[in-house]
């Protein structure tokens, strides 16, 4: 291959912004150019048809930023192309799971569009009947607008999927629930599937931080145990007027205190969440949480995004740490939970 050609290659890939980056050969001559990259050495990809990217820098991407690189180029090889459901959630910054992630969703065009395939799907969903109802851009791709977005997520969703969705859109958002249960029940007689959607958006909850945490807590839902308090404040025993936060809380009739932590990739990886640290230096955050709690009589469940995702493990570990039912003598409703936590200080 000539020096110019694999200096305009660096210099297309360079010029990408981001590290990984998908896109599309600005020419027949190029195009064959990495065609043959693909071939001879094997330091070009394509993660989609006609979209290319370096192979090293491809590989050093997580499943999701993977998904949202692919949208981008797509999106640059098809300007009026919006996505929507799950794809446009994923924009939005939801952790949707990475089964969800393919097909990616988009909006169908006239009054037919291609078959479904593995990786795209068409719907045919009206836009601009309300007000602020048209696409906007979110991650570098257009996608249909929150309120549209999450309404379709709750109603093609199962309820736990969903509820990583109607999470994100709660949080941070004073007045969000009602705007988007209003939203909702004005596509009644238009959709389907906005009874669901409904049931699921009632059990959002914005202070949920992430997708495990969101999963976990519509488990717990379903499968009937008491509802935690979320994102509990607990004061550091060893530096006074400090604080730190654990997943979930119960309490107890009996006075027994119980403690949830989700663990998850997000948490060592998501830079919103880590805050500058290292995997490493969150992991050791954690220890030492769990060594401050540790200072006072309460129980440490700790489970995992499969557990909850695979709902029996979780139950399993709730059961044995005493989280009890809804329906419980011994269960204190969420909202009524107010703890000394100096009455609990091991002595």
């Amino acid at each position: 291959m000539s020096e110019r050609v694999d200096r305009e290659l660096r210099e297309l890939f360079e010029g990408a912004g981001e590290p990984g980056a998908c896109i599309p050969a600005p020419s027949h001559r190029l195009l064959m150019a990495l065609r043959r990259r693909m071939g001879e050495d094997g330091t070009v990809v394509s993660p989609a048809r006609g979209l290319y990217a370096e192979r090293e820098a491809w590989g050093r991407l997580d499943p999701t930023e993977q998904s949202l690189s692919i949208m981008r180029g797509l999106q640059e090889l098809h300007p009026d192309r919006v996505f929507c459901g799950p794809s446009a959630a994923l924009a939005f910054g939801a952790d949707v799971s990475y089964a969800l992630q393919r097909p990616f969703h988009v909006l169908a065009r006239g009054a037919s569009w291609p078959a479904r395939t593995d990786f795209l799907r068409y719907h045919a969903i009206e836009m601009g009947s309300y007000p602020g109802e048209c696409p906007v851009v979110r991650a570098g791709v257009r996608v249909t607008p929150l309120p549209r977005t999450t309404l379709d997520c709750l109603r093609w969703m199962s309820f736990r999927e969903g509820m990583v969705v109607a999470d994100r859109a709660l949080h941070g958002r004073a007045g969000r629930r009602e705007s988007l249960e209003r939203y909702f029940r004005e596509h009644e007689g238009s959709c389907r599937g906005v009874a669901r959607a409904l049931e699921t958006l009632a059990a959002g909850d914005g202070r949920a931080e992430s997708g495990g945490e969101s999963i976990a807590r519509a488990a717990m839902i379903e499968q009937g145990f008491a509802l935690p308090q979320l994102q509990v404040a607990v004061p550091d025993p060893l530096h006074p007027g400090r604080l730190f936060r654990v997943d979930f809380l119960w309490a107890r009739t009996d006075g027994r205190v119980i403690v949830g932590e989700c663990d998850g990739e997000r948490k060592l990886l998501d830079p919103e969440m880590t805050q500058g640290r290292s995997p490493e230096e969150v992991l050791l955050g954690q220890r030492e949480r769990e060594g401050l709690l540790t200072a006072y009589d309460v129980s440490i469940v700790r489970f995992t995004y499969g557990e909850a995702a695979g709902v029996e493990g979780l139950v399993r570990k709730l059961e044995l740490h005493g989280v009890p039912r809804e329906n419980s003598p011994l269960a204190v409703p969420a909202d009524s939970i107010l703890l000394d936590w100096e009455a609990l200080r091991r002595r």
